[in-house]
């Protein structure tokens, strides 16, 4: 019974966070790709941000990732840039998983953060996390985890922000 409890409370620290921080400015992080481009941020200023943390070891990232590869082409010239943070301790895990991936290989910035820098400034506390963040750099939606029934709210939720003003 205390076991059920402790996995009760952990599960509520793990989602109460996330909505404390929809409506607030996106903290700003600064990271390197395995081929060492740096990528901020910052430099996405007036576009739509999915910022995407992400593990080798994740199932439902394996689901997830095709999906960020199709949303990118898709909205991309609308504004939307997919930035995935990656947080394997091994970089050669996450190029074995970007490898086995069914269909194109990601197009967008992957960032290796060996270190786990950015996911503690966003206290991520599930993998995957997705979060959307607007053109005026404010956290709109977060997502803890992924289930392929959610794809079409993704969707909406980028067209609404992709189409403000």
């Amino acid at each position: 019974m205390k076991f059920a409890l402790f996995l009760s409370s952990v599960f509520l620290v793990v989602f109460a966070g996330a909505g404390d921080k929809v409506g607030a400015p996106a903290p700003a992080f600064t990271g390197k790709t395995a081929d060492g481009h740096v990528i901020s941020l910052a430099d996405y200023e007036g576009k739509v941000v999915l910022l995407d943390f992400w593990a080798s070891w994740c199932g439902p990232c394996k689901e997830e990732m095709p999906f960020l590869v199709h949303l990118q082409r898709q909205y991309a010239s609308k504004g939307l840039m997919v930035i995935a943070v990656n947080i394997d301790d091994d970089v050669a895990n996450m190029k074995a998983f970007l490898s086995s991936l069914p269909g194109a290989r990601p197009q967008f910035p992957i960032i290796w953060d060996q270190q786990k820098l950015i996911p503690q400034r966003y206290e991520i506390g599930a993998m995957p996390t997705s979060v959307l963040i607007d053109k005026k750099g404010i956290v709109q939606y977060w997502h803890n985890g992924f289930r392929t029934s959610k794809r079409e709210q993704f969707r909406k939720e980028i067209a609404l922000l992709v189409n403000e003003n």
